[in-house]
């Protein structure tokens, strides 16, 4: 069997081991309350017991039972000591160490060397190569070494001796662990580290505990300087003081922080210059980069750069403090920035320096007085210049930092550039609202920044440098317009200088971009060449925005020229170029409307014909001048008659919604303005020479976009009458002449017929249309006062143009005969029967059925036919029930309708004529009956008498009678 020391087998030995455990347990129990030293000497067995078992199984149990059973050893030893003796130590102890409140806290202290006795134990568990059970040990005393400082915490002296001790240890076993760390590893030399500051720390608070905040922080940096010159160079100390160091800096910083809140609120009033001393971090920091290698160089020269900016929180605030700890930040930067070669750590020290003089002037250089706001701008536009001479110089050094430095000053000049003009745009605005008044010094300032800006972007132009500019020009008029309480120009500024300068500066960029662009010949201006315009134009209107005078017109002009002059360059700014053109006209009509506002008289219609009037004007200019403006505005002649036809279209309808309201003084000029809208509208209906060539657009698939414009020309004529009545010619022709009107609209449209308008090179449909149709309208328009002279002349009218057109306009000759005829039966002849008006319409229809050509044709006989019937039925018809009393008037009617269609071959009168006469018999045959009843046996006898002579001899001529009426339905088919 094997070895029963073998950590391998220790099964068959547990039984009794587990046995006699139990037994030394038991016997421990029965002593322990009154049998101390029996206790001890069972404790001493235990631990022979279970050092045995840890030798041969190394459980960490066991190790544990070695370090519980020692501990309590040590308190039943306590107990055998007489108890005077006991009551002696303590109160001595005590008293030496100033427990009387606190006697249990001895225990830190007096349960020490039983720390030192478990370390021997566990570095003879390393020697024995029991890392794992080692590890746990170390793990035991941890947690009993912290218990211990716990309990000694509460006392300074026995929390000194305490850390003293643990110090003492920590060091030795680190050091000697060091020297063969594969078998014992050594603590963290932090943690040891750590625990010799706290222990320093501690005896000062033991000796010294009346210290203030302030002092604590002096002692801590102090200890922070010595750990991090303790930290240059190599050692396991050596790396944890430099992080020691880090964290006494931090404790340092958050008692003087809390010191200086304290001041801040009126705790404490005389130490708050003391933030200041933290500065010294920030300062070794910085030495410590320059003794380094390069990369703790750079960690040490950003935690410098940190602690500084940190540093700021603690003099910032203090006026005592404040240029100290912004002069150090500087010089620490500057420091830092030539190991770091940042561009960030540059623009820090800028920054810096900047703050510095800001303070140094904030509050105030001897034998100079406090600078006022208008100084604070001065200093600022100096501020900027000097900086953007610094970049020139840096640059012409021609080295790394200078380089970076540049870049630095660069940035913060344009930082501070863009404070200054939100500062002056701030005070112009003020001035603006009669809040503040002008200075000079704010005028020297905004010429200041201007020249600085002009400086920097000489030779390196760009967008941001020229709205700069442009900014600063905005500010420099504002202010210089600004001058004088009550002068002239401050009115002007208020109401017209600053939009009309915002409109000069406008045009000249504008101007200034097309001469960039020619000087430099470029095919593309930088970007603010087009916005910078524009802004001053939106500024412009802005000013204006709740103004109406003489004068905004004016204004409204000036932006639009600015707006078409940047849209001109670029296909892409066409839209611009488009409202800027919708300006100029939108200027005009300001204009206008002043005019309107301030003259006497007048009604909405004037109104509505003068806008009109000046659309017109508008038109025309653009088709005077569109040589010109083709190339100007850099459009196609296509669109800009596209422009001019939207004046039309606007110009007409001012001029058509006016006819509908009352107008008093402009008729004349309504008369003018359509005469020219009219005279536009037909001449863009002459066809050109490119337009005959091309295609030409239809509408409906049949009228030309040129005839479109005929018709609408004559549209215009037409609706322009209501402006020609108050002339001489007008009143004329609405006086004595109206009934004439249709004969002289007769002539007027035989001339449109007959004119050669194609060779002038007009649509000849537009005018053949206007030619049929104006008659008819001039007779609706004259119905109640025409004569019938007149109806027949227009009715020849007609036939003429049937006879050279259409055979059809004779349908409208009938119709004006008609009319003509009825006025003849009722104004002259004074005919009331109807039977005249209908026998018109009748044959009215039967002409109509007789020469249209499409009735004419085969496949339309059945149609022929019923119109036949129609007319021919209601002359018959109306005879039949107006006039049967006179049975000669439906009788001779009836004949003519059969002797016609007997004579005409035409059907539909035959049957009409033999369908009224026999009517028309019977009636009479009932009324002569009715009348003369002894005739009426005498006609029924005679009927008779013929019926049965009928049926006798129809058997007897059947053939012959078949025959006739055979022959007589073949010769009707032959009919008409």
């Amino acid at each position: 069997p094997s070895s029963p020391s073998s950590p391998s087998s220790p099964t068959p030995q547990l039984p009794w081991e587990l046995f006699g455990g139990i037994l030394l347990f038991l016997g421990w129990l029965v002593a322990v309350i009154n049998y101390p030293g029996q206790a001890i000497a069972v404790s001493g067995l235990s631990l022979w017991f279970v050092g045995n078992r840890l030798q041969r199984h190394s459980l960490k149990i066991d190790l544990a039972a070695v370090f519980a059973i020692g501990l309590q050893t040590i308190w039943l030893g306590w107990r055998l000591v007489p108890f005077g003796v006991q009551a002696g130590a303590i109160a001595i102890a005590t008293k030496l160490t100033n427990a009387q409140n606190e006697p249990w806290a001895l225990l830190g202290v007096a349960l020490f060397p039983y720390v030192i006795v478990m370390v021997a134990i566990i570095d003879s568990l390393y020697r024995n190569q029991k890392r794992e059970l080692a590890k746990f040990g170390d793990l035991l005393l941890l947690v009993f070494g912290t218990f211990l400082t716990t309990l000694a915490v509460v006392n300074p002296t026995l929390r000194s001796l305490n850390l003293l001790f643990s110090t003492i240890t920590l060091a030795v076993i680190t050091q000697r662990r060091s020297l063969s760390p594969p078998a014992s590893p050594a603590p963290p030399a932090l943690f040891t580290h750590t625990m010799g500051v706290l222990t320093f720390c501690s005896i000062i608070d033991w000796l010294l505990p009346t210290l203030t905040l302030p002092i604590w922080a002096s002692i801590l940096l102090a200890l922070m300087v010595v750990e991090w010159i303790f930290s240059l160079g190599n050692g396991i100390w050596r790396r944890s003081a430099w992080h020691i160091g880090l964290g006494l800096a931090a404790v340092s910083f958050a008692l003087l922080w809390l010191n200086v809140e304290s001041s801040w609120t009126g705790i404490t009033r005389s130490q708050s210059h003391w933030g200041a001393i933290w500065l010294i971090t920030p300062l070794t920091l910085t030495a410590l980069a320059s003794r380094t290698t390069a990369q703790r160089r750079s960690i040490s020269s950003y935690l410098s750069i940190l602690a500084v900016t940190m540093a700021q929180a603690l003099t910032l605030f203090l006026p005592g403090t404040r240029l100290i700890g912004l002069a150090v930040a500087a010089a620490v930067t500057f420091v830092n920035t030539r190991y770091l070669r940042n561009q960030v750590t540059a623009v820090i020290t800028v920054g810096y320096g900047l703050t510095f003089i800001v303070a140094l002037l904030w509050e105030g250089v001897p034998g100079l007085p406090r600078l006022t706001i208008a100084g604070w701008f001065i200093v600022g536009a100096i501020a900027i210049f000097s900086l953007w001479l610094a970049r020139t110089a840096l640059i012409r050094r021609d080295n790394e930092l200078a380089a970076i430095y540049a870049v630095a000053v660069d940035k913060w000049a344009i930082a501070l550039c863009s404070i200054e003009l939100l500062a002056m745009t701030l005070h112009s605005v003020l001035i603006y609202q009669r809040i503040i008044a002008p200075g000079l010094f704010y005028l020297i300032a905004t010429a200041v920044t201007l020249g600085a800006i002009a400086y920097r972007s000489w030779g390196e132009p760009t967008d941001w440098a020229f709205y700069g500019i442009g900014w600063c020009l905005e500010l420099l008029i504002a202010e210089i317009l600004g001058f004088g309480e009550h002068s002239t120009i401050r009115i002007a500024f208020a109401q017209r200088g600053l939009p009309f300068a915002n409109i000069a500066l406008g045009l000249i960029t504008q101007l200034a971009g097309e001469w960039w662009r020619r000087r430099y010949q470029l095919e593309r201006l930088p970007n603010s060449f087009h916005i910078l315009p524009l802004i001053y134009a939106v500024f412009s209107v802005v000013l204006r925005l709740n103004t109406f005078t003489d004068w905004t017109g004016l204004c409204s002009l000036g932006v639009a020229l600015i707006i078409i002059g940047v849209g001109r360059r670029r296909d892409s700014f066409k839209p611009l170029l488009y409202l800027g053109i919708i300006g100029v006209s939108i200027s005009a009509y300001e204009l206008l409307f002043y005019q309107m506002s301030q003259a006497s008289g007048g009604r909405l219609g004037d109104g509505l014909i003068a806008m009109s009037a000046l659309g017109t004007s508008i038109m025309y200019a653009y088709r005077i001048l569109s040589p010109w403006l083709v190339n100007y505005l850099r459009l196609t002649p296509q669109e800009l008659q596209g422009i001019a036809h939207l004046h039309w279209a606007w110009s007409s309808c001012l001029l058509m919604t006016a006819i509908a309201f009352p107008i008093q003084v402009n008729r004349l000029l309504g008369l003018a303005t359509g005469v020219f809208l009219i005279r536009y509208a037909i001449f863009q209906g002459r066809q050109t020479a490119s337009s005959i060539s091309e295609a030409s657009p239809r509408i409906f698939g049949r009228i030309t976009i040129q005839e479109i414009w005929v018709y609408l020309g004559l549209l215009e004529v037409a609706g322009m009458r209501i402006y020609w009545r108050e002339t001489a010619v007008g009143k004329f022709l609405l006086g004595p002449l109206v009934p004439w009107n249709g004969a002289i609209a007769c002539v007027v449209a035989y001339f449109l017929y007959i004119l050669p308008w194609e060779s002038w090179g007009w649509s000849k449909r537009p005018w053949q249309i206007a030619a049929y149709i104006i008659p008819l309208i001039i007779l609706w328009e004259t119905k109640l006062q025409i004569y019938p002279i007149t109806l027949l002349l227009v009715a020849g009218y007609y036939i003429f143009l049937a006879v050279s057109k259409n055979i059809r306009f004779t349908y409208i000759s009938v119709i004006l005969i008609d009319w003509a005829i009825f006025r003849w039966f009722s104004d002259y002849l004074h005919l009331t029967d109807a039977l005249w008006y209908v026998s018109l319409i009748g044959l009215s229809l039967l002409y109509i059925a007789q020469i249209d050509p499409q009735l004419r044709l085969p496949e339309y006989k059945a149609a022929r036919h019923s119109l036949r019937m129609v007319g021919s039925g209601v002359i018959c018809g109306w005879a039949i029930l107006f006039h049967q009393n006179a049975a000669i008037i439906p009788g001779i009617l009836s004949l003519i309708a059969i002797f016609a269609g007997l004579a005409l071959r035409i059907r539909a009168f035959l049957y009409i004529g033999t369908a009224t006469f026999f009517i028309t018999s019977i009636y009479q045959l009932v009324i002569f009956s009715l009348r003369y009843p002894f005739f009426k046996w005498v006609v029924g006898l005679l009927v008779g008498i013929a019926l049965i002579y009928v049926a006798a001899n129809f058997e007897t001529r059947r053939t012959q009678l078949n025959f006739l009426l055979r022959n007589t339905s073949e010769e009707f088919q032959e009919w008409e």
